[in-house]
């Protein structure tokens, strides 16, 4: 028996077009952010987002193209940035009632229009499997944003097992490093936010370097004068005792400019040589 062949025009998930719903909270908790002093709570930095998750998508197979981030924070960051919308949630939403309500309306729309391929979900809220398996039954590929803790499925189901359920019910995974979403996104709100160093400052992280210099053997200044000329900021151990000497000197933990410029001075002690403004934007945070 011979049966028609049912027309069917949607491309495949890997080049069709995708829609990111993205949970700014989630995000910031995914940086670790809440877990280090003196860190800003100030809105995230969404221009680097659309970028960056284009980049993830690709390193998961996914080659299709990003048609618009729909972004939830309770903070509204006054930016417009091109193929973004923001939603404002109240700030009294602790519980995360109104970002669910909102997201699965949002999902419910998308999947009702039937011209989505792919939904990318950065969030852990475990309310939206009853949307998120709605989407799946709808034909659509389901992804959620995650840290490197979803490549270790039984220990996850064990720290955190409804995250996990969440995870699991997702076609697939897409692991994003602290660091990728730091460098991204944070990096860039807090240059935004902190102001210029002070001259009083500024001498006073000098007096800091210089402290460290003297106390560093004579072997050890010959082996940073060699190396920091070829590497990109300074070794992890130097940058700790540095961060660590500047924070007792000034009595708090130093913000992202502070550090830039800590970091800088460093350098140039080191090797003699000044770094201007757009090589010191470029050290790690």
């Amino acid at each position: 028996m011979n049966y028609p062949e049912k027309p069917f025009h949607r491309p495949p998930a890997a080049d069709g077009l995708t829609v990111a719903l993205v949970d700014a909270r989630y995000l910031r908790w995914l940086t670790r952010q809440d877990e280090g002093e003196g860190q800003s709570q100030g809105p995230l930095a969404r221009d680097g987002w659309n970028e960056l998750l284009r980049h993830l998508l690709h390193r998961h197979g996914l080659r299709g193209t990003l048609l618009r981030t729909y972004w939830y924070a309770v903070q509204d960051d006054q930016a417009v940035h091109d193929d973004q919308t923001l939603r404002v949630l109240s700030s009294t939403d602790t519980d995360g009632v109104a970002l669910v309500r909102q997201m699965t309306a949002d999902l419910q729309a998308l999947v009702s229009g039937g011209r989505v391929d792919t939904l990318c979900i950065a969030s852990d809220d475990d309310r939206l499997m009853t949307i998120i398996d709605t989407a799946k039954l709808a034909g659509i590929t389901v992804c959620l944003v995650a840290d490197e803790r979803a490549l270790s499925m039984p220990r996850l189901m064990q720290q955190d097992p409804s995250w996990a359920r969440l995870l699991r019910e997702a076609d697939r995974r897409i692991v994003l490093r602290a660091s990728e979403l730091s460098q991204a996104l944070l990096a860039r709100s807090q240059m935004a936010a902190d102001g210029p160093v002070s001259a009083d400052l500024d001498a006073r992280l000098q007096a800091v370097v210089q402290a460290w210099w003297d106390d560093l053997v004579e072997d050890d200044r010959d082996s940073l004068r060699e190396e920091l000329p070829g590497q990109r900021g300074l070794p992890p151990e130097v940058d700790r005792e540095l961060l660590v000497r500047a924070k007792n000197a000034i009595g708090r933990s130093l913000n992202f400019q502070e550090k830039r410029v800590l970091r800088s001075q460093a350098r140039q002690q080191a090797t003699g040589e000044s770094q201007d403004a757009g090589a010191a934007a470029h050290e790690d945070v």
